[in-house]
């Protein structure tokens, strides 16, 4: 079989003619991905008019998402290794797709949740799947990495896309359409992918299924336990399942490690370094998600921005990140990645213990800034972050530790948006409190970051 692939690989790299074509339709997938974590964030004000539903409830739309695509994306790596990059990621637009029809159809806050449930079912399958093909598509390394750049730069844009574009199409066709807007990209990806890139066939790796398992529920419980601890009226016996879950699944995940049946390798969880990044990158995504949640609420319903207006409010934070994380990426490679980590995150809890401080009157040019230092922050410390948890797993293992440290950012999210979420249904117009603990966070990953040695490969 061999004989008859590789042809068929290098006729597909001559008919994308160079790969732009396929690298467009494997970049819009991801695009999907990061544009759907902050274009909902804009319409949530909307969306809890609209479906008549609490905070608690909009929590409950976002983690749907964000735990999904955590939980799973590693085993979405593991799918897109045993049965094939193209398979994983056409199934991926799939479901994406066509949960994305049935959010804008959702006639209720359950209905919703449940088809974003779906929706990261899809992202978790889409963005393995992407950087394996993007592995596959570019053979020579330096092509690769420039290939790899373009990918990040365009997830960089769609994450300063989402709240202009989710302002903007709630005000003016309502909160269905930032889902509906996805049915057309994702049909329109499909094609281009199906006729620029090869197949790729796909390997007879073994999955670790009690180990996903565990790692599913786990998440779910633990995201759980803090979005009820903050419902009213609180569900005690829904908090205590949740709570239980979360140690059925941690417990059944160290039992699972200990058996060789783990996600991850022994000599990788003992790794100082790819534990730390881990942990940073988890850190960075719980202060920025929460504050973005609460940020953008507090916008429309404290101070009646339009939707609209809030987009374009948000934007400063959105935009400076493409700027921020190609610096970061350059001072990383030239000061170590420990300075830039602590300079990032530092830079970031400034502008969260800032946005802690403003009030009702604070001239709006104030918290531009603010939200920039907090953008800024976020993006910096990105590329070192990743570098450090990628480098300390070797180049055998560079996919595994990839998937590890954007599950971690995703389950992140998910906590950020909930705890924040919790403290402001208990005080629906005190933003001070979910703020300054983002920020605490942020000093305490920043104060991790102080034990990193200036190279990750030290700290194996």
């Amino acid at each position: 079989m061999t004989p008859t692939l590789e042809p068929a690989r290098k006729a597909g790299a001559t008919r994308t003619g160079g790969g732009g074509l396929a690298l467009t339709a494997i970049s819009a997938g991801f695009f999907l991905v990061i544009l759907d974590t902050t274009i909902v964030a804009v319409a949530l004000d909307r969306m809890a008019i609209g479906l008549r539903t609490s905070v608690t409830g909009l929590e409950w739309v976002v983690d749907g998402y964000t735990v999904t695509v955590a939980a799973l994306l590693m085993l979405g790596g593991g799918l897109a290794d045993r049965f094939g990059a193209r398979r994983c990621f056409l199934t991926g637009l799939a479901f994406f797709g066509l949960a994305s029809v049935a959010c804008a159809a959702a006639p209720g806050v359950g209905v919703l949740v449940a088809a974003r449930v779906v929706q990261g079912i899809g992202a978790a399958l889409l963005i393995p799947a992407s950087l394996a093909l993007i592995r596959h598509t570019y053979p020579d390394p330096a092509d690769r990495a420039r290939a790899t750049g373009i990918w990040g730069a365009i997830g960089s844009t769609a994450a300063s896309c989402g709240p202009v574009l989710g302002g903007v199409l709630s005000e003016n066709f309502g909160w269905p359409a930032v889902f509906v807007i996805n049915a057309p990209i994702c049909a329109a990806t499909a094609i281009l992918l199906w006729r620029t890139v090869p197949s790729v066939p796909g390997a007879a790796e073994s999955i670790p299924i009690a180990g996903h398992l565990s790692t599913v529920v786990a998440m779910t419980g633990v995201t759980a336990t803090a979005i009820l601890a903050g419902a009213r009226p609180l569900n005690s016996v829904a908090l205590v399942i949740a709570v239980v879950a979360a140690l059925l699944g941690l417990g059944t995940g160290v039992v699972a490690a200990r058996r060789g049946n783990g996600l991850l390798p022994s000599d990788l969880r003992r790794s100082w370094a790819f534990r730390g990044g881990a942990l940073i990158g988890l850190a960075q995504n719980f202060g920025f998600y929460g504050q973005l949640f609460v940020v953008s609420l507090y916008l429309q319903r404290q101070l009646h921005y339009s939707p609209t207006a809030t987009g374009f409010a948000l934007l400063p934070e959105a935009a400076i990140g493409i700027l921020a994380s190609a610096l970061g990426g350059r001072h990383a490679a030239r000061r170590g990645p420990r300075r830039v980590i602590v300079t990032g995150l530092t830079v970031g809890a400034t502008g969260l213990l800032g946005l802690a401080c403003t009030g009702p009157h604070t001239p709006y040019p104030v918290l531009a800034i603010l939200l920039l230092l907090t953008g800024f922050g976020m993006a910096y410390t990105m590329p070192a972050a990743t570098h450090v948890t990628v480098s300390a797993a070797g180049p055998d293992r560079a996919g595994l530790a990839g998937a590890a440290f954007n599950a971690a950012r995703q389950l992140g999210s998910a906590l950020g948006v909930a705890v924040a979420g919790s403290l402001l249904a208990l005080a629906p117009a005190a933003i001070a409190l979910p703020l300054a603990i983002a920020a605490a966070v942020f000093l305490a990953a920043a104060l991790l970051a102080t034990r990193l040695r200036g190279s990750a490969d030290e700290n194996r």
